[in-house]
């Protein structure tokens, strides 16, 4: 595999709490050697919902949770290893059903959202009352959901619907650059539209980047102490810009703007 490293103006931050892990060079084929085998602190860990086709039966695994598994997870925590202290390895990520009790072993979970197109059995989360019990717990309780990869307004709205069966009597809010999920490691000003490779980049696909009608944005639910609770990435992709990491047709400038973003999230989950 060929190496393609990342240039990112790097803030080595020594944080509270948090082991202190050996920084690795990403992209080495050895990394995941290991596998199985729970060596270090945090573990990435992935929600499996149930679709609007009602089981998990479609895809390798199940509905569009699984977009861009495995890789984009062993490539996220290889950026993490290397630029943070947070320590962890690229084997140590999984997939779990959002109402598995060892959801509530972790701080941090990430749902891929896909949903192609509304409502057919390819579609995204259509969340059970169990799910939605799980998920309000697990973010109570202080935990940190990101959503990620959905696009247009129609999808939007179906994000405020099942956010909404989650939360129906909290506000779902719009964050700017200025709150503070975007300066907790790296200073992030501008929402950049990290490319979906099916949707916006090398196969053609609906829109042109950075289409004003496709603006990003990140919404978010927030507690009552004003802690971000849930985090949704609209019109743009950060697992494609973790996934294509070594994909030399893939721009870097967007793969970096998506560890940027990842990592800003979970060091706000770790510190908050």
């Amino acid at each position: 595999m060929k190496q393609r490293f990342f240039f990112l103006p790097l803030t080595l931050l020594l944080l509270s709490g948090l082991s202190q892990g050996q920084v690795m060079q990403l992209g080495s084929d050895e990394d995941v050697s290991i596998y199985g085998t729970d060596l270090t602190d945090f573990r990435w860990v992935r929600g499996v919902y149930r679709n609007h086709s009602g089981s998990f039966s479609y895809r390798r695994r199940g509905g569009w949770w699984d977009t861009d598994y495995p890789d984009s997870d062993q490539n996220f925590l290889r950026g993490v290893q290397r630029y943070t202290n947070v320590d962890t390895n690229p084997a140590n990520h999984e997939y779990i059903a959002l109402t598995d009790p060892k959801l509530f072993e972790n701080i941090f979970l990430y749902m891929n959202w896909k949903r192609v197109p509304i409502g057919s059995s390819l579609s995204g989360p259509d969340f059970q009352p169990d799910e939605i019990e799980a998920l309000r717990e697990f973010m109570f309780r202080g935990g940190f959901v990101l959503v990620d990869d959905f696009w247009g307004e129609p999808h939007l709205d179906d994000m405020f619907v099942e956010m909404g069966k989650i939360f129906p009597d909290r506000e779902i809010i719009k964050l700017d650059t200025s709150h503070e999920i975007f300066h907790t490691f790296f200073d992030i000003n501008e929402l950049a539209q990290v490319p979906g490779r099916m949707v916006t980049w090398d196969y053609g696909g609906f829109m042109n980047l950075n289409d004003p009608s496709y603006p990003p944005e990140v919404y978010a639910v927030l507690d009552d102490d004003g802690r971000v609770m849930m985090v949704a990435n609209y019109n743009t992709d950060l697992g494609d810009g973790w996934e294509h990491t070594f994909y030399e047709g893939y721009p870097t400038k967007y793969t970096n703007e998506a560890y940027k973003i990842g990592i800003n999230f979970l060091i706000y989950a770790f510190s908050h």
